[in-house]
C-alpha cells in the first residue's frame, strides 16, 4: 500500500495524530520537499525520511517534477513494498504529485490511502477570518493566466514564492483590478512566531522582501470594481425584463434588421476615416 500523508501548513499543532503515528512507525518514508516548517519537529520525533528536492534541480518545470516524482514512488513500491509520501499541507489541495500519484495508483492496481491533514487554505482562512461560505477562489499561481478572476468572490492565490512569480500574478490580475487595489499579503499562515499578514496595493506585490514558499495572497471581493462581461449581461437581463426598456422589448430580429444596415456603413466610415473614437462609438451602437 502507498500511504499519502499531509504534514499540515507548517505548525506542529496542526499535524494529525493519525499522521503523526503513521510517520513515527514507518521507515519508508519519501517528503516531496523537505523546505517545511514541521520538518524540524518531526525529526526531534526519531523520523526518519528521504526527499524529493533534487528532482527540483533535475527537471525544467514542475509538471515533469511531479510525474518524475509519481513514477518514482510507484517503481520504489513495485520493488520495495509499502512505503509513505509525505506532503505539505492536505494531499488533495494543490498538491499535483498526489493526483499524478492515484492515477498511477490506479493504473498499476496498487492501493492508495490518504491521510488528511490540515490544508493551507484552512490556515489562510483562519488568519484572515473570512468565512469561504460567501465565495472564495483558490488559484495556483502557475495557474494563473489560465483563470478568468470573478470580483464577485475572494480569490486566494497560492505559490507566490518568489518576486518572479509574484510579478506574473501581479501582471495577470492587473487585467482584472485597479493596480491600486487593496491585497492581503499572507505568509506562513498559521505558524507561530513567524506569520505575517499585511494590507497592501496590487502594484507592491513583487516589491516584499519575504516572499518565499509559504507565501499566499488574498484579494477580496470588490463589487465596486471595474465592469467586467457578467455586468453586461445584468444589464442585458434588466433591460430585457418585463420592467426594463420599452423600446428594447419591442424589438425582433426583423425590425432590427434597417438599423443594423445603418450602423454598419456608420462603422465603415469609420474604418475608412480612420478616426478610433468614432469607431469605438459605432461600434457601441
Amino acid at each position: 500500500m502507498i500511504t499519502v500523508v499531509g504534514l499540515g501548513p507548517g505548525s506542529k499543532d496542526a499535524l494529525t495524530i493519525g499522521v503523526l503515528e503513521i510517520l513515527k512507525s514507518n521507515k519508508n518514508i519519501y517528503f516531496r520537499t523537505e523546505k517545511h516548517p514541521n520538518v524540524k519537529y518531526l525529526e526531534s520525533m526519531g523520523v526518519k525520511f528521504n526527499t524529493y528536492d533534487n528532482f527540483y534541480e533535475e527537471y525544467n518545470n514542475f509538471d515533469h517534477i511531479y510525474k518524475a516524482i509519481a513514477e518514482d514512488l510507484i517503481k520504489i513500491y513495485q520493488q520495495e513494498g509499502d512505503l509513505v509520501y509525505a506532503v505539505p499541507g492536505h494531499p488533495l489541495v494543490a498538491e499535483k504529485s498526489v493526483t499524478i500519484l492515484l492515477e498511477l495508483c490506479k493504473e498499476n492496481g496498487i492501493e492508495a490511502r490518504l491521510m488528511p491533514s490540515v490544508s493551507f487554505v484552512d490556515a489562510v482562512i483562519e488568519s484572515l477570518r473570512i468565512d469561504p461560505i460567501e465565495g472564495v477562489k483558490i488559484i495556483d499561481a502557475f495557474d494563473i493566466r489560465e483563470q478568468v478572476m470573478d470580483k464577485r468572490l475572494g480569490v486566494i492565490i497560492t505559490q507566490v514564492y518568489n518576486k518572479f512569480i509574484a510579478s506574473e500574478v501581479k501582471l495577470a490580475l492587473c487585467e482584472y483590478y485597479s493596480d491600486d487595489s487593496d491585497i492581503y499579503f499572507v505568509r506562513a499562515a498559521g505558524i507561530q512566531g513567524e506569520e505575517s499578514i499585511r494590507k497592501i496595493k496590487l502594484y507592491d506585490l513583487d516589491r516584499q522582501e519575504d516572499i518565499d514558499y509559504l507565501t499566499s495572497i488574498y484579494i477580496p471581493k470588490d463589487l465596486k470594481g471595474p465592469k467586467d462581461f457578467k455586468d453586461l449581461i445584468n444589464v442585458m437581463s434588466t433591460l430585457r425584463s418585463e420592467n426594463g426598456c420599452m423600446w428594447d422589448l419591442e424589438q425582433t430580429h426583423e425590425s432590427l434588421k434597417r438599423g443594423l444596415v445603418e450602423e454598419c456603413y456608420e462603422v465603415i466610415e469609420a474604418i475608412d476615416e480612420m478616426d478610433d473614437n468614432k469607431l469605438i462609438e459605432e461600434l457601441g451602437d
